[in-house]
């Protein structure tokens, strides 16, 4: 086996000076970022887009030229007419290479938005706090990290694109007018800012219509995301009818929305406007083209009215497009802009001193906006070094406990100290090196047992790595798995027993030798002779440093210099084995109920 190096991704990162949320001022103004994001690429494509623009209508022009030639009596079929046509070609090839350029370049710069974009997405909602994560289903946020932003981008490219050329088309075919008839001008003049405001308008309404096609799109992403990983859950209970019968319905409400969303795209009635402005040209060119207007600029303002209809196929999609971006990115960012119910106050450069107790006081803590406190009124010192176990029933507040030491939570009212220092005023990123929990309910990365422990650690030698291993009694059986520590374990481990998930993730926080061990009832799923060994290797790796074990193991409660007893979010009993039998008749109960010690137990 390699010595472990940091799992790199082949991915191009940027390094932001300030969070997204800081750098744009509101959702459009981070959506529009797109524009000045690439500035090369931007302008070589408005700039070919310009080129373009002109070129795809010179065509029109140069027909014009030709028909004037073919129907004059002293010229007709001749090689002047073959030169025209042959010029006509060579500019619809010219405006092609021009198009793909800009085609090219827009896509480029608007996948590189995308990138951006979902990166942001990612970082900011990496260091929200546990309490948003709580309250914000993770399928929301994966629809919005891949759908939502692809929307996005989509309203960049090609909505963006089209919008602009379809503008250009417009202002070079009004200046064309103005040199053919005046009149002409005068009604692509009114007539074409009427038509623009009317599909703006139009695409608004279709804003609601877009919003809640998000949210059906996440319930959708949900339900899907719930059966695959609950799928043996499903199959123990034979309820895949019930789930197809759930999907299907979340499905078909989205399908209704979608079916929506292309009624109204269909009923695009601005496009009335530029019927009756190609209507009123024609029929103007009709009367006077004996007069002030010969065959020839005819039938260029017909072949250009005739692609001026072009429009109505794609401004309506781009116009959409681009009102579904800015819905989209406005759900998105309302999520990073998210506000903590209790702000962070850390006071950068700070950090722990680890030789000092931990004091808890008078600390009360919730989940979110839930109005039962997990915790109430908590004061307790924990002397440096010293081992604890904590006891309680379910929903008394163990897990609660331990999260608050590696603040994942912060309280909202009191204290919670290191050597006379909140932590509130050190950054959790610091805590948490020091600080490291295995908890009951292991995760696993659908990655090599290697990069699962080398996680905690992705500096650590292999030495390093295979001794944690030991200490963990994982080494044994990872040896015999097909390709060792390189052997990828599946979707949150999935091809491992539950026993040797919880090793792997002890070895993950050995390795990262912390200075306070956090255990929650994480032995729950090992045999009895791993676990006395392990009790062994952890008791070694307990000595001198503070460890707080969740536990309903009697051998580690008569090992522990101190017992918390937690019941409804409070301590109702704390101190030493001895004392709490002799002075707490709750732990007497439990006591009693506990399994008594067989060859010694962890």
């Amino acid at each position: 086996m390699q010595a472990t190096q940091p799992v790199s991704i082949d991915v191009q990162r940027r390094e932001y000076t300030h969070l997204p949320t800081e750098k744009y001022r509101s959702a459009t103004h981070w959506y529009l970022s797109f524009l000045w994001r690439s500035p090369g690429l931007v302008i070589i494509s408005l700039v070919t887009s310009l080129i373009s623009g002109f070129l795809n209508i010179a065509p029109s022009l140069l027909l014009g030229v030709a028909f004037s030639i073919l129907t004059d009596p002293t010229e007709g079929f001749t090689l002047q007419f073959i030169l025209v046509c042959i010029v006509i070609i060579g500019a619809a090839l010219v405006a092609f290479a021009f198009t793909f350029v800009t085609n090219y370049t827009w896509t480029i710069a608007a996948f590189r938005f995308e990138r951006d974009a979902r990166q942001e997405f990612f970082d900011i909602i990496q260091e929200h706090s546990m309490t948003f994560h709580d309250e914000i289903d993770s399928s929301s946020l994966l629809s919005m990290a891949m759908n939502e932003i692809s929307q996005m981008r989509m309203g960049v490219n090609p909505s963006m694109r089209m919008l602009s050329g379809s503008l250009l088309t417009m202002v070079f075919i009004s200046i064309t007018f103005y040199a053919f008839d005046a009149r002409y001008f005068v009604i692509a003049l009114i007539g074409f800012p009427i038509y623009l405001v009317l599909a703006i308008r139009y695409s608004r309404t279709i804003g609601p219509v877009r919003k809640e096609l998000a949210n059906r799109l996440a319930v959708v992403t949900r339900d899907s995301q719930e059966i695959f990983r609950g799928i043996e859950v499903v199959r123990s209970f034979n309820q895949e009818p019930s789930e197809n019968k759930r999907f299907s319905e979340s499905s078909s409400r989205y399908a209704e929305m979608v079916t929506k969303e292309g009624r109204l795209s269909a009923f695009y009635w601005p496009a009335l406007i530029l019927i009756a402005i190609t209507s009123l040209i024609f029929g103007l060119g009709l009367t006077t083209l004996q007069t002030s207007i010969d065959v020839g600029q005819f039938t260029s303002s017909l072949s250009m009215l005739v692609s001026l209809q072009f429009l109505n196929f794609m401004l309506p999609m781009a116009l959409l497009n681009i009102q579904a971006g800015s819905t989209n990115a406005n759900r998105i960012w309302d999520k990073m802009r998210w506000q903590d119910p209790v702000p962070d106050k850390t006071v950068e450069g700070t950090t722990p001193d680890w030789d000092g107790d931990i004091v808890f006081n008078n600390v009360s803590m919730k989940y979110g906006t839930s109005p039962k406190l997990a915790l109430k009124g908590i004061n307790i010192r924990i002397p440096n070094g010293s081992r604890v176990a904590v006891i309680g029933g379910p929903g008394s507040g163990k897990s609660t406990f331990l999260k608050m030491l590696l603040r994942l939570y912060d309280p909202i009212d009191g204290v919670i100290s290191i050597n006379g220092v909140s932590l509130t005023d050190i950054p959790a990123k610091e805590i948490r090196r020091g600080v490291c929990l295995v908890e009951q309910e292991v995760f696993l990365f659908s990655a090599s047992v290697k990069d699962n422990i080398a996680f905690s650690n992705p500096n650590a030698t292999e030495e390093e790595l295979i001794s944690a291993a030991q200490y963990a009694q994982a080494d044994k059986f990872i040896q015999k798995l097909p390709n060792g520590y390189d052997t990828k374990i599946g979707e949150r481990g999935s091809k491992l027993s539950g026993g040797q998930r919880q090793r792997i993730a002890i070895a993950r926080a050995l390795l990262a030798d912390p200075k306070v061990l956090l255990l929650d009832d994480s032995v729950s799923a090992i045999d009895s002779k791993t676990e006395m060994l392990l009790r062994q290797a952890l008791g070694k790796l307990m000595e001198n440093r503070t460890s707080i074990v969740v536990t309903q193991r009697l051998a580690t409660l008569l090992e522990s210099d101190m017992i918390i007893l937690f019941d409804k979010g409070e301590i109702c009993a704390m101190g030493s084995h001895q004392e709490l039998l002799r002075d707490c008749e709750r732990y007497r109960t439990i006591f009693a109920s506990l399994p008594q010690i067989i060859g010694g137990q962890f």
